[in-house]
C-alpha cells in the first residue's frame, strides 16, 4: 500500500512538474524569435520575403519529398512572370501552357488545412533559397516555392511560412 501511494504521489508531482515546465517555455517561445527573412532565386532573379516558421508546415512535394516554402504571389512579382502568377488556377486544371523555361520547375502540392479538404498548390522549385533565422545562414538547393494567392498575415507582418525542417 505505501509503495502504491509513494508511485501516485510521484506520477502526480512529475506531471505538474511537466505541465509547469511547458507553460513556462511556451511564454518564452515569442512570434519575434520565429521571424526569418528568406533570399529566393529563380531564373538569376531574386527578391527578399519576411517569413515565419511554422510549426506545423510538414508540406513537401509529393514526388521528390521536397520541402515547400509557402510564399505570398505578390511578393514573387519580380522573379516569376505575370503569366504564371495571373493564371495560378488555370495552370492547375491544365487549361494553360507554360513557357519551356519554367515548365521543367512547376510542381503541383497537394495540401490539407482548415477549410481546404483536398486543395492543389502551385509551386515552382527554387535555384536557392537563403534563410537568415536568429544569427543563422541556412542556404538550401531543393526547395520548392508555393504560390499563395491570398495574404499570410493580416497585419502584414510576413508573406512566407518557413517549416520547422527547414531551420
Amino acid at each position: 500500500l505505501y509503495p502504491l501511494k509513494m508511485v501516485l504521489l510521484g506520477g502526480l508531482i512529475g506531471f505538474l512538474i511537466i505541465v509547469l515546465s511547458f507553460k513556462t517555455i511556451k511564454k518564452r517561445i515569442e512570434k519575434n524569435d520565429m521571424k526569418c527573412e528568406i533570399k529566393i532565386k529563380i531564373n538569376n532573379n531574386e527578391t527578399i520575403v519576411n517569413g515565419i516558421v511554422d510549426t506545423g508546415n510538414f508540406l513537401v512535394e509529393p514526388i521528390t519529398k521536397r520541402p515547400v516554402v509557402i510564399v505570398e504571389s505578390e511578393k514573387l512579382k519580380n522573379i516569376i512572370p505575370d503569366e504564371i502568377l495571373d493564371n495560378l488556377e488555370r495552370i492547375i486544371s491544365g487549361n494553360i501552357k507554360v513557357k519551356n523555361e519554367y515548365m521543367s520547375r512547376i510542381r503541383l502540392i497537394p495540401f490539407t488545412a482548415l477549410g481546404t479538404e483536398n486543395g492543389l498548390l502551385l509551386g515552382i522549385k527554387a535555384d536557392e533559397i537563403i534563410i537568415y533565422y536568429q544569427e543563422k545562414t541556412i542556404k538550401q538547393n531543393n526547395v520548392v516555392v508555393g504560390i499563395y494567392r491570398n495574404r499570410l498575415s493580416k497585419a502584414n507582418k510576413y508573406n512566407a511560412l518557413v517549416g520547422i525542417d527547414l531551420i
